[in-house]
């Protein structure tokens, strides 16, 4: 009989196989190179037109935090870690100096209250806010070197951009014990534990780190050596009652079968054991950062569809990936998830043969369910610029005009398509650069009349301004962005106000847009 650690060993090699394959197979993008490439390519200010993606409490949605090593606090002497980035800030349309006078402290903040729930736009801005080098903060210089770089790895694990905190990782110019095991989370997460244990040996922090070297022991088939270690860690109290269990339970010589409750607070270290020994814990109800998971190969058709429609919505993931899971077999069932992998191989099959008819019955059904999951914008990605070649009914013309709103690629379309009537107007003229014509087509809309029109622009606005801290003001207005995506009409007008003041006005256009084609509210 094969043993399960047997096979565990053999899983390092398959997901090396998988993921080379899985590069070479159809040009699909799989790796944070190619989202950062598509970032550069739409950068904030088009010359066309506005661009078009991304807190609840902590405890639910973020990696546990009692697992990463405390920051180690010294004296800033230079830009080290916390400028570090991936591009730089003028390539993204924004000033090198964005925090101006803030403090480490208030960025830190800030950047914590990115929120996870918003329009497509707002995450995308602030994936690349994330992403960008900027010049440090210039409020203090008594901050710990890697803090606030650190801020931003864990904010971009927050909302489940794993590979985009990898790279910047990699770009890194030094690393920290807290900065590996972070680095060591993400490999597990991402099948590249071999990858990790080896650049990560010796390296790993005290206080993370036995577990986690106990694991890369056993990983190298040293079975022996990773017990013994277990033991001393386990007398001298370096792994927690939990871990402990766990590890005896993956190292015993004699596979007993008994079963392991899952564990009250799941790590990546956790999560992959449990996995290794045949009982793996569901991803669905674990932060999205565990998604990925998923992703590997290993799991079922409908596990990496829902994986892939959680990332995808969450603005991490391209949505051609997404699009080629859709197609990748016939659908299992119906309803929710099964109804849209349908429509979608029937809007494929409609494009390809240029048939109007079938392409607009199937986007008349498709629009609903892909707005009941918020994929509005990956279905824009994935069909509108071939929708757009077809002559479709009156219904389905009208929901391809807002596709083409949400896609780069089909916006030049969505002037002939527009709708007669307020809405149109208003949104062909923030799609077009124009004044913005008065309107009581709905609330929302005058909410958003109300920012370009710059009333009430709020003294406290002003202040920061005044005070050099545009960055925390930008930070202000994605977080009261996804307050108005959920319905508040005051803060549709504050955030957008706070965009506009630090010089966003074509991202602040195609967010206003997104209000209001996008059904997020009530």
């Amino acid at each position: 009989m094969i043993s399960k650690r047997t096979l565990f060993l053999a899983s390092g090699a398959a997901f090396a196989v998988f993921g080379l394959a899985a590069q070479a197979s159809d040009g699909a993008p799989l790796s944070a190179i190619d989202w950062l490439q598509r970032a550069l390519e739409a950068p904030i200010a088009p010359t066309e037109g506005p661009v078009g993606t991304l807190l609840p409490d902590e405890t639910d949605a973020r990696l546990p935090a009692t697992h990463f090593a405390p920051i180690e606090t010294e004296l800033l002497e230079g830009a080290g870690l916390s400028s570090t980035g991936i591009f730089t800030a003028e390539r993204i349309g924004l000033p090198r100096d964005l925090w101006g006078a803030a403090t480490h402290s208030e960025v830190i903040a800030a950047i914590k209250t990115i929120p996870t729930d918003t329009v497509p736009s707002a995450a995308r801005l602030a994936l690349r806010l994330l992403l960008a080098e900027f010049a440090l903060p210039r409020g203090d210089i008594s901050d710990t070197r890697d803090a606030l770089f650190l801020a931003r790895v864990d904010k971009l694990i927050e909302l489940g951009a794993l590979e985009q905190a990898q790279q910047l990782i990699e770009v890194a110019s030094e690393a920290s014990s807290a900065i590996n095991a972070r680095a060591f989370d993400i490999a597990l997460l991402l099948g590249e534990e071999d990858r990790a244990c080896a650049a990560l040996s010796g390296l790993i922090t005290t206080s993370y780190g036995h577990g986690a070297q106990i694991f890369c022991t056993a990983r190298r088939g040293d079975w022996q050596a990773a017990y013994a270690s277990l033991r001393v860690a386990q007398s001298l109290a370096l792994v927690s009652e939990t871990e402990a269990l766990l590890l005896t339970r993956f190292l015993e010589e004699e596979e007993e079968e008994y079963p392991l409750p899952p564990p009250q607070e799941t790590t990546p270290l956790g999560w992959r054991i449990m996995e290794a020994l045949g009982d793996p814990v569901t991803t669905a109800g674990l932060p999205i950062a565990y998604a990925h998971a998923d992703m590997r190969g290993t799991s079922g058709w409908r596990a990496q569809l829902e994986a892939a429609e959680r990332l995808t919505r969450a603005g991490v993931m391209q949505p051609n990936r997404l699009h080629g899971l859709y197609s990748e077999r016939r659908a299992a069932a119906s309803g929710g998830l099964w109804d849209r992998v349908r429509l979608l191989q029937t809007l494929d099959r409609a494009t390809t043969m240029k048939d109007s008819e079938a392409a607009s019955a199937a986007l008349v059904q498709a629009w609903p369910l892909f707005a009941a999951a918020e994929l509005e914008a990956a279905l824009a990605e994935m069909k509108a610029e071939a929708l757009a070649d077809l002559s479709l009914a009156p219904q389905a013309s009208e929901i391809l005009w807002k596709l083409a709103l949400l896609s780069d690629d089909a916006r030049p379309a969505a002037a002939a398509l527009a709708p007669e009537g307020g809405l149109g107007r208003l949104v062909m003229a923030l799609a077009e650069g124009r004044d913005l014509p008065q309107t009581s087509s709905s609330p929302i809309a005058g909410a958003i009349v109300a920012a370009f029109n710059a009333e009430g622009f709020s003294t406290a606005n002003e202040a920061l301004l005044e005070a050099g801290k545009p960055g925390l003001l930008l930070l202000e207005g994605l977080a009261l962005i996804a307050e108005a995506a959920a319905g508040d009409l005051n803060a549709a007008t504050s955030g957008l106000q706070r965009l506009l003041a630090v010089g966003l006005e074509p991202v602040a256009r195609q967010i206003a847009i997104e209000l209001l084609l996008l059904e997020r509210r009530g």
